[in-house]
């Protein structure tokens, strides 16, 4: 499976602002292709569907700040007239505090995003491109070279015996 692999040895490790968005990125030397790519995340997909602990964890993670938005919406109650009944609130202030708390959730919502994927999905992702033929750490994503054995390079991790 490593004629999907394609190396680039002139890149370096520079961390881009890119590295806090979204998708999980690799260190640049790592490029697969898109078929390569695909298989990848599909294996680490079903491996991590397989570990019910980890799934239920992240699952959690990920949703604490919709929990949250929705018990916040439910102790607020704005669409409950009676609860203004003493002090009429005009809507442009209703409609500034829910589309606040809706920001407030987006950007909260991202970074829980954000850490599950680099916390629980990325070491199946590491895992899956070492069984390509690429030996990675499983902690920092670094690339290891087949003489390395017993530590990270980048990290110090002590390495498992069937990495190399």
């Amino acid at each position: 499976m490593s004629q999907f692999v394609e190396e680039n040895h002139l890149s370096t490790f520079k961390h881009k602002r890119s590295d806090w968005g979204l998708w999980f990125h690799m260190h640049e030397h790592v490029q697969l292709s898109m078929r390569a790519r695909f298989l990848v995340h599909w294996r680490a997909n079903w491996r991590m569907f397989q570990a019910r602990k980890i799934l239920a964890l992240s699952s959690l993670i990920a949703l604490a700040p919709s929990l949250l938005f929705a018990l916040l919406l439910w102790i607020f109650d704005p669409f409950n007239p009676r609860k203004f009944e003493a002090q009429p609130m005009d809507l442009t202030v209703l409609l500034g505090v829910i589309g606040g708390m809706l920001l407030l959730w987006l950007a909260v919502q991202h970074l829980f995003f954000v850490y599950t994927m680099n916390r629980y999905y990325a070491p199946f992702v590491r895992r899956e491109i070492t069984a390509f033929g690429m030996p990675m750490c499983q902690a920092c994503g670094h690339r290891l070279a087949s003489g390395q054995v017993d530590r990270c390079p980048e990290c110090g991790t002590q390495l498992l015996p069937n990495i190399l």
